[in-house]
């Protein structure tokens, strides 16, 4: 039986509670700039995807000027504004990550670009715990993609299938089969998870306890 060895964390909705946030973000700036009336429900769909695909998706149905950059850009500039206000992690989590972090190596393995990453990470004190984080911005293939999970592996120099992977959405739960791991799902979205645990900190706690097992 496989030994594992490391934690990979998705981020959004995973270790930050920040999906309101992005949703607010998104929202705002198409009701705004684009006044295109959108809601939560909307949003829903694109939860654990990136916002180039998002953007990308908008331009195109309605026939949009602008860039998929500048939307971003637009998009992004008050997410971080929303971060900085109210951004926070959920019940549990920075005290299982400190116990995590004494003995096993940690990375953070997310479909965010770089320029979220480094707002949201250091507001939720995210970076007291790994420095080991990898974005959208690192590989070429996106989350439904391994690619985001292989390199966070490669990156704590261990083989992906002995690591374990905690993600909140479909595509993430994807991109960590496809990689080799071990998954852990937080809802029943994940479908391809090996267990569903329905409590952040409680997926973390379980995660340690699969960790500290060596199989013989």
């Amino acid at each position: 039986m496989t030994t594992y060895l490391a934690l990979l964390c998705d981020l959004d909705g995973t270790l930050a509670d920040t999906e309101p946030q992005h949703c607010a973000a998104w929202l705002d700036v198409l009701r705004e700039k684009y006044q295109l009336d959108y809601d939560v429900n909307w949003f829903e769909q694109w939860i654990g995807t990136s916002d180039r695909l998002v953007a990308d998706w908008l331009i195109k149905e309605h026939r949009l000027t602008d860039s998929v950059d500048e939307m971003i850009g637009d998009k992004q500039s008050r997410f971080h504004d929303l971060v900085r206000i109210s951004g926070a992690g959920f019940p549990g989590v920075a005290e299982e990550l400190a116990k995590i972090q004494q003995y096993y190596p940690l990375a953070i393995a997310t479909n965010s670009g770089r320029g979220d990453t480094d707002v949201v990470v250091p507001a939720l004190g995210l970076d007291q715990f790994t420095d080991v984080i990898v974005t959208a911005t690192d590989v070429k293939n996106l989350k439904p993609a391994p690619d985001i999970y292989l390199l966070a592996a490669e990156r704590l120099s261990v083989h992906a299938g002995a690591c374990i992977a905690i993600e909140d959405s479909k595509p993430g739960g994807m991109a960590a089969k496809a990689a080799g791991c071990y998954l852990i799902g937080l809802n029943d979205g994940v479908d391809m998870a090996d267990e569903i645990v329905y409590d952040n900190a409680a997926a973390l706690a379980r995660a340690r306890e699969i960790l500290a097992t060596i199989y013989v």
